[in-house]
């Protein structure tokens, strides 16, 4: 009896662990009609139990983030029960970006053809230090290797990575910028394709308040 109370305590640990985690969940991605932009729109509830939601536009050539911006709904953190659906919030959200949406061409993204799709997130540590997928277009390498940060509260080395695909290096990190600088390991999620234009969701793992936090970091490239 008294182990089979402690397992039902282990389980509620894990499973209390599982929810407080957070986990960029994508709603919304797509290219404008000459390629050259991607538009990603994600959400999740951090750790703070506070929903909110991020939109980043990729120039797709350089690999760089043109436009970034964040949202979050303090005011819905401890009213569960009135608080509208996380996607009716970005939704309207989305409509006060329209004038930067229009800018880029992406008023209506273009959302081109899926190469591939990990269902998983992997457990509640963090996933092996490389991960490849093949695709239509050959094969995505990626692979984590060890770059000091200024992260504080890290229980694990910092990482940065390398991403390829075939021949074509997609990324390689010389230093951790501040929105990864306690990222400690990284995964591939999905893949797009449009045209000569290609966006790949790499999943950035690290140690959150309450467990292991996940958010989506979007690579870029026009095909050779």
């Amino acid at each position: 009896m008294r182990q089979i109370l402690l397992l039902l305590t282990l389980l509620a640990l894990v499973a209390g662990s599982c929810l407080a985690q957070s986990r960029d969940i994508v709603l919304e991605q797509g290219f404008s009609p000459d390629a050259r932009y991607h538009l990603l729109i994600t959400s999740n509830e951090n750790d703070s139990g506070i929903p909110e939601a991020g939109l980043q536009i990729t120039d797709v050539r350089r690999n760089t983030i043109v436009y970034l911006k964040g949202r979050q709904w303090k005011e819905y953190r401890d009213d569960a029960r009135n608080r509208p659906t996380l996607v009716s919030l970005v939704a309207l959200w989305k409509r006060s970006q329209a004038a930067v949406l229009a800018r880029y061409g992406l008023s209506k993204p273009i959302p081109g053809e899926r190469l591939f799709q990990v269902a998983s997130f992997g457990d509640l540590g963090y996933p092996a230090g490389t991960a490849s997928q093949t695709t239509p277009l050959g094969v995505l390498d990626l692979r984590s290797g060890r770059l000091s940060s200024a992260c504080t509260y890290n229980d694990a080395p910092t990482q940065g990575f390398t991403l390829r695909l075939g021949n074509q290096e997609l990324q390689r990190d010389a230093r951790l910028p501040r929105s990864r600088q306690c990222a400690s390991a990284y995964d591939l999620g999905t893949a797009w394709q449009y045209k000569t234009a290609l966006a790949v969701l790499v999943r950035v793992y690290s140690r959150g308040w309450e467990g292991t936090d996940t958010t989506a970091l979007v690579v870029t490239a026009r095909l050779k």
